[in-house]
């Protein structure tokens, strides 16, 4: 495989590896989870040893928790740089509590501009848009022979990994020929990757992935595209 293609499996298979056992983690109360329906039933020991059920919406904890990391990298520009699933905690009483901020990134003004605008091009499913943007902000990719440039398709392809979902279907590439993901992977490599990709497809891919272990698939982008609106106006 090429790098484009060994650097988005990683990050996948890391995702799935981390979150497989984590999609939720639970306050240290000798806690037991079952579940029914789309609540999540929390039996926790009290100080007075007793036990009181408290049902929680999953779905609304996961949106939350999207939400939160959004508005963190969109319109703040500081954001937990370490969002691994041990960090978030399913507080008793349905809150969510963020742990561990020892690992803090930062995105520029310009950065957050660029994810923004991705965010809502992904969203309008414009393929052109999203390669252009991902263009003029420092983002290549080429075929194997390392001189010519990608096309459309395949750029939008990888910002959808990056900021919107694990898409593995075929793709059709702009002069209408179909190839299938694993050789568009083999078949491009990434040239250069701006810190705004790199750490958008890092936060991107946990909050993906998390959703999908929780058996609530997500579109990022779609989550994501009222606060990249708020950020652009």
């Amino acid at each position: 495989l090429g790098p484009s293609a060994t650097t988005l499996l990683r990050t996948y298979a890391s995702v799935r590896d981390g979150i497989e056992n984590a999609a939720i983690s639970v306050v240290k109360f000798g806690s037991k989870l079952g579940r029914k329906g789309n609540e999540v039933g929390l039996i926790a020991d009290s100080a007075v040893k007793k036990k009181k059920k408290i049902n929680v919406n999953l779905g609304r904890a996961l949106k939350t928790l999207v939400h939160v990391h959004g508005i963190q990298m969109i319109l703040s520009g500081t954001y937990n740089a370490d969002p691994h699933p041990g960090n978030v905690l399913l507080l008793p009483d349905g809150r969510l509590g963020l742990l561990d901020y020892g690992m803090v990134g930062k995105l520029s003004p310009k950065d957050r501009e660029a994810v923004a605008k991705t965010i809502v091009a992904l969203s309008d499913n414009d393929k052109a848009a999203t390669a252009k943007l991902y263009r003029e902000n420092g983002y290549k990719a080429t075929l194997q022979n390392g001189k010519d440039d990608v096309d459309d398709a395949v750029l939008h392809r990888f910002a959808s990994f990056h900021f919107d979902k694990i898409d593995l279907s075929p793709l059709t590439l702009d002069n209408g020929e179909k190839m299938d993901i694993m050789d568009v992977f083999r078949s491009n490599r990434e040239k250069a990757v701006p810190t705004w990709v790199e750490e958008g497809r890092r936060l991107g891919g946990l909050l993906v992935g998390v959703s999908a272990q929780a058996a609530r698939p997500i579109s990022l982008a779609k989550e994501w595209r009222p606060i990249a609106k708020q950020a652009l106006r």
